[in-house]
């Protein structure tokens, strides 16, 4: 349980570092690039063609949403493909372009305290800041919030727990499922 606990934690301050790396505007465009460029070697290896029209579905979680929205680009130039994101408590900066995106869904609950951290920090996340890629997509009406009240991040209470209920008896990762 003590190497664990301590396991758990270094590879959550790996993540945190990932993010903030993929979030920084000077490694943002080159992370972006490589992971997109990535992906869609994994998906033409998969048997994907580009240009057949199949959409092609990033869901993320967490701070895997900073990673999907900065794939957007380089996945169209590559594959050509109607591009869905679905992000589940979605921890991000706003600053990746999703014009390209078809659309993206965001999955959030108002207990969700990290993904409300993310809106907090990171200025392109705010209102104010009208042209990040975050609040253009939003006025283009590219993105869809659905509500997993009462759900947190992690926990015993998480979007995906077994074992957390709904007044209606399904499970927080039943419902989960059902939206995605």
């Amino acid at each position: 349980a003590w190497l664990r606990r301590r396991a758990g934690l270094l590879l959550f301050l790996h993540n945190v570092m990932q993010i903030f790396v993929a979030a920084d505007r000077r490694y943002r465009p080159l992370y972006n690039r490589a992971v997109g460029s990535q992906i869609a070697t994994q998906l033409r290896l998969a048997g994907y063609r580009p240009g057949s029209g199949i959409p092609v579905v990033l869901l993320s979680y967490s701070g895997g949403a900073q990673v999907a929205t900065g794939a957007v680009p380089e996945l169209h130039t590559r594959l050509g493909a109607p591009l869905l994101l679905i992000t589940l408590g979605g921890f991000h900066n706003g600053a990746n372009d999703l014009s390209q995106a078809a659309h993206l869904h965001q999955l959030t609950s108002a207990n969700d305290r990290i993904e409300r951290v993310g809106t907090w920090i990171f200025p392109q996340r705010w209102r104010l800041f009208r042209w990040s890629g975050w609040n253009r997509a939003g006025r283009a009406g590219k993105i869809t919030v659905h509500r997993l009240d009462p759900a947190t991040h992690v926990g015993q209470r998480s979007y995906i727990s077994p074992k957390a209920r709904l007044p209606d008896g399904r499970s927080h990762l039943d419902r989960t499922a059902e939206t995605v």
